[in-house]
């Protein structure tokens, strides 16, 4: 379990006295000691507004012996820390703060830039650091007067920071930048209206990534949050300082009754509570996914400080007042909120764990509820009884880094912030107790988000000043005449008033709708061409959009699927809830064929297809898909064949049999990667026990084959075809080489391309245990897919299978192409049997009847190229 604090809360649930106790004293004394030692400082890419530009000193010359002075900062002992955050119970510290001085006037080297201006440089280096966080203690610029923070190669820019930044604290805290050394670069114009002051105080240290991505998580922009996609815009991940050490927590905007866009910001008290570590605070608006699978959260949309206006150990918040409103680029919602203190029927949670993009955590089946006991945190404090409300999450959890995150009813209003919790439970200081429960300002809520006294129990959250964007949809745009088609509104930010218009005239509104409904209904009564016209309206302003020819309208409509490829071939690995849509009419029937193979959840307008189990071993299969479509009195339909391709040997239980000699013609186009897996170390390219360290280092699309080691004992594999990498495996079973334990098998050989010029694969003269099985992996070079063909190549004569009785299979290997004298003996070296054979790479493997002969061991020789193979042979009767 972990605990969600900055100062350390953490608990298991044992009840004692009504409450929740937590650990041993001396434990607890252990952590209140590190606590005092620990203060804390702030992370986080660009935490502040900037504008566009490139550093001044980039586009002049600079003499090649001008050398930047430098602070290398103390080395980070990285073990230490993560060792300490553990015992300790301190989870959400990621960086270290070292004090420093450094005047970038004074300290830094001066460059003259003509008559420009002048530009000072200043270097920070750290040994080991994953990130640096720099804050200026003094930042006060003129006009036109810039900051920039590069890196050598400037492939990293921060800024340009400028006077826009400017604030009353003259403090500026700089977000996290990556890597080990951070170039500040201070450029002033020769007329500036005074001079500026630009100091680093402190330098954080980040022995942590904090941009990790758990894919457990349900990040914001999953189906889950699709009906939050307003009120996720007023949550941020937020880092700040208060002495020597780096957190992050996550907070939220939030709404007054005068919804007049004042940037309030709340969190909880146990992750800010002086104004001090406010001043530090930087907020990441938007730091969020795309989508569900992407991993593309980005770090521009920063601001930074704050001041503190109130705050409250009793249920745990803090309100800030940021130093800055957030642009309108940053799209920022403030926050509703419920201050009557009801039972909800549901909680939803938008939040950043553990520093990362935002997710989201849902309760819809037990509802939050008032907790009745008390909770004893691990710092010593005790809250008292139904302070909080108690939530268990049907979907997703909290963690570290979601203290201070919302928690919404069912009606999207905060009514609480997090205080702490463990793996199965949450608990959020109550926002009504928040609210008035203590009469000073400075320790309650409604002083500042009611500040007329309205008596206001709840508010809807808005956005800030922004008008609309109009935005509108259909299910379909190609209709059927007569039929009934909804208008749907998606405008931005919160319209009230809206007008519809459409071009001809030859339509209908219908049930009850009308021009100004915000989602009328609409029926087209002759066929043609339509355009749609939408004008949204709110308090700021408002929009309008206009799609010309937006609804085609015909007595006939045509049903097509989508997500089938245009050769109707789908690899079975694919086939695991696989979608298939259908468009072009308002109701859908699906039919599927194989059923015995296939099973199918229809949903409206998709189908999603799976394979049943265990039966990628009965091979490739065809399969009719047909969906039919009805709009109004319209009908049609959609049909594809589609061919599953079945990769049989996949998974190394269904591996195929190589013989010596030339093996063709098998393809790795169906492959997937098999559960535990394993592959040779990646030692570099052309070697032959291991695969290229570089690029496409795991493994893609790999196929399995067994081989008996020829009686030769040595053997060459040798691919043609497909670029691929190849790797041979001893075990006593498959079983072994999949069982996840490295000590169960031997990596005999690997290998991955010959040359440059050549990425096939080849291990040559493998020494094997006649008889013995082993088996052989191989991949697609850096994710390749086609077909290929596999040499066993041996100098060997193997006889297959021995015994028998009488009925048998040689196989003859030779490096080269030749005619082979093959020869029977009885023990006492009777000739009992001779034949000539022709015997190619492709055309080794023999076949022999000599069931007339009387039970009893025998020798065969062969002799091809110069070279006597002999085997014995033994007949059962």
């Amino acid at each position: 379990m972990d605990h969600y604090s900055t100062i350390g809360i953490y608990w298991v649930d044992s009840y004692k006295s009504g409450g929740m106790n937590l650990f041993n004293n001396d434990l607890r004394m252990k952590r209140i000691i590190i606590i005092c030692l620990l203060l804390v400082y702030l992370s986080n890419v660009q935490s502040q507004i900037s504008v566009p530009g490139i550093p001044e000193s980039f586009s002049i010359k600079t003499k090649a012996s001008t050398i930047i002075p430098e602070k290398v900062l103390d080395t980070i002992d990285i073990k230490s820390l993560l060792t300490e955050d553990s015992t300790y119970s301190i989870p959400n510290r990621y960086g270290i703060v070292e004090t420093i001085t450094a005047d970038i006037k004074l300290d830094g080297v001066k460059i003259a830039d003509g008559n420009k201006g002048n530009i000072w440089q200043y270097r920070v280096t750290s040994a080991n650091a994953i990130s640096l966080g720099i804050q200026f203690v003094k930042y006060k610029l003129p006009p036109r007067a810039k900051v920039f923070i590069y890196d050598d190669t400037h492939h990293q820019i921060f800024g340009a920071f400028t006077e826009i930044d400017n604030n009353a604290q003259n403090q500026l805290t700089i977000a996290e930048f990556k890597g080990r050394e951070a170039i500040i670069e201070y450029f002033e114009p020769n007329d500036a209206a005074f001079s500026g002051e630009l100091e680093i105080g402190s330098v954080s240290q980040a022995y942590k990534d904090i941009q990790t991505v758990i894919v457990s998580r349900i990040g914001i922009n999953c189906p889950d949050g699709a009906g939050w996609q307003d009120v996720k815009h007023a949550v941020c991940r937020m880092t700040f300082s208060e002495g020597r050490s780096s957190y992050y927590c996550t907070g939220f905007l939030v709404n007054n009754v005068r919804i007049d866009g004042t940037p309030y910001f709340q969190t909880a008290n146990h992750c800010i509570s002086t104004a001090a570590s406010a001043s530090t605070l930087v907020t990441y608006f938007n730091f969020e996914n795309s989508t569900c699978a992407s991993s593309d959260a980005g770090t521009q949309f920063t601001l930074s400080g704050a001041t503190l206006k109130a705050t409250s150990t009793y249920s745990d918040f803090s309100l800030l007042l940021l130093n800055q409103e957030p642009p309108t680029n940053y799209l920022a919602f403030f926050s509703g909120w419920d201050n009557s203190g009801r039972n909800p029927s549901a909680g939803t949670c938008i939040h950043h764990p553990e520093g990362t993009p935002k997710c989201i955590a849902l309760d819809y089946t037990r509802s939050p509820y008032s907790y009745g006991g008390n909770i004893n945190w691990d710092n010593n404090f005790t809250s008292a009884p139904n302070t909080h409300w108690t939530v268990q999450f049907d979907k997703g959890n909290t963690e570290p880094g979601s203290s201070g995150s919302p928690l919404f009813d069912q009606n999207k209003r905060v009514i609480g912030q997090l205080h702490g919790g463990d793996s199965v439970i949450s608990y959020y200081g109550k926002f009504s107790l928040s609210w008035n429960h203590n009469n000073t300002s400075n320790q309650q809520l409604m002083a500042w988000l009611d500040p007329d006294r309205t008596g206001a129990l709840t508010l809807d959250g808005t956005y800030a000043r922004i008008k609309p964007v109009s935005a509108f949809s259909t299910p379909v745009t190609n209709v059927c005449v007569g039929a009934v088609v909804n208008l749907t509104d998606l405008s931005k930010y919160f319209p009230n008033q809206w007008s519809w218009s459409i071009s001809p005239d030859s339509y209908t509104f219908v049930n009850n709708t009308n021009s100004n409904s915000e989602n009328p209904q609409v029926k087209f009564n002759s066929e043609g061409d339509y355009s749609v016209s939408l004008t949204a309206t709110n308090s700021y302003g408002k929009d309008s959009i206009n799609v010309s020819n937006y609804i085609v309208a015909k007595n006939n409509i045509r049903v097509l699927m989508s997500n089938i490829p245009a050769d109707t071939t789908l690899c079975g690995g694919m086939v695991l809830k696989y979608p298939v849509k259908a468009s072009g009419a308002l109701q859908y029937t699906f039919n599927v064929e194989r059923t015995d193979k296939i099973d199918a959840i229809k949903k409206s307008d998709s189908i999603y297809l799976s394979l049943k189990p265990d039966i990628e071993k009965d091979g490739s299969f065809n399969s009719w898909l047909k969906v039919e479509g009805a709009f109004g009195q319209c009908k049609a339909s959609d049909s594809a064949q589609l061919r599953v391709v079945m990769q049989s040997n996949n998974n190394i239980e269904n591996a195929l049999r190589l013989w010596p000699g030339q093996n063709v013609l098998y393809s790795n186009q169906c492959a997937t990667v098999q559960t535990n897996e394993p592959h040779p170390p990646y030692t570099g390219c052309y070697t032959n026990d291991g695969w290229c360290s570089g690029g496409g280092a795991s493994t893609r699309n790999t196929v399995w084959f067994t081989f008996f080691g020829p009686s030769s004992g040595h053997i060459t594999i040798d691919t043609h075809g497909l670029n691929n990498r190849i790797s041979v495996y001893e075990a006593n079973s498959y079983a072994d080489i999949i069982s996840g334990n490295s000590h169960s098998y031997k990596i005999l050989g690997a290998n991955e391309g010959r040359s440059s010029s050549d990425l096939t694969s080849e291990i040559e003269n493998l020494s094997v245990e006649p008889g013995k099985t082993y088996w052989l992996q191989l991949d697609g070079s850096n994710g390749a897919m086609g077909n290929f063909s596999v040499d066993l190549v041996s100098n060997s004569l193997d006889v297959f299978p021995n015994p028998s009785n009488g009925l048998f299979d040689v196989i003859i290997s030779n490096i080269n192409n030749g005619n082979a004298d093959i020869a029977v003996y009885s023990l006492v070296g009777k000739l009992l049997f001779k034949r000539q054979l022709e015997v190619t790479q492709d055309s080794n493997h023999f076949h022999f009847d000599l069931s007339t002969f009387p039970g009893g061991l025998y020798v065969v020789k062969a002799s091809i190229n110069g070279t006597t193979m002999k085997s014995k042979l033994m007949i059962v009767k």
